[in-house]
């Protein structure tokens, strides 16, 4: 149902021409809409999933209630997805304050997206910013940051995703 939801919403148009705006209207105008589009996006179909989380990812307020209870479940869906779909489901996380509970999930799975030297820099780098943005609660883990943020996970990285992790990394205050 969702992957015919997201069909008939694209109705053979370029992603790229569909505004924000007639997003947020599609999925507000029938609350099945937005919950097909989550389940989508939580799910694991290929071309479609990954392009339901981005369009999520368009529309979210910070902290939006329309997809709070649904954060821990996508915090969950990340592991074993495509690095792009993983991208997209992180930039929807990074949006929300998280419970301990939850942070503690995002925290592992991050950490696991980062130490994989072989996954696309831009999936790497917002797992990164997220593991910098929970150290900023918990600052045991810095010393783990420090680690992980040597050569050998750095070394596969762009130039320009480099610089900016080291920049975050840096204006960490915990640093």
């Amino acid at each position: 149902m969702s992957i015919q939801v997201l069909k008939k919403f694209k109705n053979n148009r370029c992603w790229s021409s569909i505004d924000s705006e007639e997003v947020n209207v599609f999925l507000n105008s029938d609350q099945s809409n937005f919950k097909n589009i989550v389940a989508l996006a939580i799910n694991n179909e290929k071309d479609y999933s990954w392009r339901a989380a981005w369009l999520l990812t368009r529309i979210l307020n910070k902290d939006d209630k329309r997809l709070s209870s649904f954060i821990l479940k996508i915090i969950k869906s990340i592991p074993g997805k495509e690095s792009g779909h993983q991208r997209e489901l992180l930039k929807i996380v990074s949006k929300f304050k998280l419970s301990k509970k939850q942070e503690g999930y995002l925290l592992d799975i991050c950490i696991n997206l980062w130490e994989d030297i072989n996954l696309k820099s831009g999936t790497r780098y917002y797992a990164m910013l997220l593991i910098l943005n929970i150290s900023q609660r918990y600052p045991d883990i810095r010393n783990e940051i420090d680690y992980l943020l040597g050569d050998y996970y750095t070394k596969t990285l762009s130039p320009g995703i480099k610089c900016n992790i080291f920049k975050k990394a840096n204006k960490n205050p915990l640093k």
